[in-house]
């Protein structure tokens, strides 16, 4: 009685989820040519092992979001100047993008369950122990050891979720899995801030890393429990419009329409990660909010990314047929004249003389709730749609390889706004730094030109 009531309930959600779920990883593209999964119900054992995963991801959050939160307490109690903090940043950023190049190899190696139960161990491990730490050098050593192990986390959980949940179901769960990324980070800040009013900045790294390492061993009992008795479900043929092109022995990088999302992913990702590291800061030293207020206010953000989500699939699906590239430019727009206001606010308020915390408050929120489509698209379904529309659908290593390049592109963007934010904030100010974001956007839109032209090639042909 109760399982069917609550598939009941969750199907809306799941079926809202699977319009939404092609926006992210390449894995959500397998077609529902299974029959109707509904017919046969969830597993308690899938429902179960689905909500410790989620719960799992949500948790690694906590071995990010710290040290934006605690950034104004460090330069008031340390004395850390805005670029050392810049540095201890682009630590966890390097050190995540080396990780992400070398999770084929680590995996190939250890397999699927060592390195996340590792992961969760030594990110625990490496989160406490910034919090006895006091100098710059151990800080970004301790930080760069989060983000490297941090980064298969992701990749890792999806592969294991894709394997839980038939293709019928898969790209439903998978979309709905998804939103652990802006719960983490909702949930991360809320807590880092709590502990910070009450306990000080130590204590919230040692909070935060005591949260991640107890997940090791439940990770480690999910793996075990989820293995035994687990079937491969069977493979689907993808879902997607007829290719343009046949099969060729190009190379990657020659896939059409590759290097222009490549470039648009560096820039989106640069943009979307300056607010992610620099919002909490951002509030309480230019708004003038105390730190664990701001730590709070900032997941507005991550709440307005949720509908962003969201609505960019119903979006791509009732305006724009389907061509999620082509469904990123209205949201990509959207970002770029809210970061112009945005600019507009702070030079505002230096004229005016007078706090504006309602309207950087809305500015922070349009910009969440726009910034979401394109950062899920394109360091996601992308790379392997580009495959189909080149008649490449057949090359798994292909979509694999295509993946890891736009994703490195958006890594390289992640690292590069750790340290020129920093000293653009010391030059510009923060409306210059807003100035600077929203040209970033109106950059992203004209890069991804030649591959919205390849999508819609693609299409027409299909029609």
């Amino acid at each position: 009685m109760v399982k069917p009531l609550l598939l009941a309930l969750a199907r809306p959600v799941i079926d809202g989820a699977a319009r939404t779920a092609t926006t992210y990883d390449p894995v959500l593209l397998a077609a529902k040519s299974e029959p109707d999964a509904y017919s046969t119900g969830l597993s308690s054992r899938q429902l179960l092992l689905f909500g410790l995963t989620y719960i799992a991801y949500v948790s690694i959050y906590f071995a990010r979001k710290p040290v934006s939160v605690v950034k104004s307490t460090l330069e008031a109690e340390l004395g850390l100047s805005r670029a050392s903090l810049g540095i201890v940043d682009t630590a966890l950023l390097s050190a995540y993008a080396v990780g992400q190049f070398m999770i084929g190899t680590i995996v190939s190696t250890f397999g699927r369950n060592v390195p996340l139960v590792t992961a969760y161990t030594l990110c625990g491990l490496a989160t406490a122990g910034f919090g006895f730490s006091s100098s710059v050098p151990v800080m970004s050593t301790l930080w760069a050891i989060c983000g490297f192990f941090a980064s298969s986390v992701h990749p890792l959980l999806i592969l294991y979720i894709t394997d839980l949940f038939p293709a019928s179901l898969r790209a439903s769960a998978i979309g709905l899995w998804q939103t652990s990324q802006q719960v983490g980070g909702i949930a991360a800040n809320t807590a880092a801030s709590a502990v910070l009013a009450s306990k000080g900045w130590r204590a919230v790294f040692k909070v935060s890393g005591a949260t991640v390492a107890a997940f090791a061993p439940v990770l480690a009992a999910v793996m075990f429990y989820g293995s035994a008795g687990a079937s491969k479900p069977p493979k689907a043929k993808p879902s997607v419009p007829a290719p343009i092109a046949t099969k060729t022995a190009d190379s990657t990088l020659s896939l059409p329409g590759l290097k222009s999302v490549g470039a648009a992913y560096t820039l989106v990702k640069m943009s979307r990660y300056c607010l992610m590291f620099w919002l909490p800061y951002f509030l309480s030293k230019h708004v003038g909010m105390d730190a664990a207020t701001a730590a709070v206010m900032a997941a507005v953000f991550d709440v307005a990314g949720v509908i962003g989500s969201i609505s960019s699939g119903f979006l791509c699906d009732a305006v724009f047929g389907g061509q999620m590239i082509l469904s990123t430019l209205p949201f990509i727009i959207t970002a770029a004249v809210a970061f112009l206001a945005w600019g507009g606010v702070c030079i505002a308020e230096q004229v005016g003389g007078k706090s504006l915390r309602s309207l950087h408050v809305a500015a922070m929120a349009v910009v969440g709730f726009a910034i979401a489509s394109p950062d899920g698209v394109l360091g996601g379904a992308a790379s392997r749609n580009l495959c189909d529309y080149a008649g490449r659908s057949s090359e798994a290593a292909l979509a694999a390889t295509a993946s890891g390049i736009i994703n490195g592109c958006g890594s390289v963007g992640a690292i590069l706004q750790g340290g020129l934010t920093a000293q653009l904030v010391d030059v510009a100010g923060w409306s210059g730094l807003y100035f600077t974001l929203a040209v970033c956007m109106v950059g992203t839109a004209a890069v991804l030109i030649p591959a919205i032209h390849v999508e819609s090639r693609a299409f027409n042909k299909s029609s």
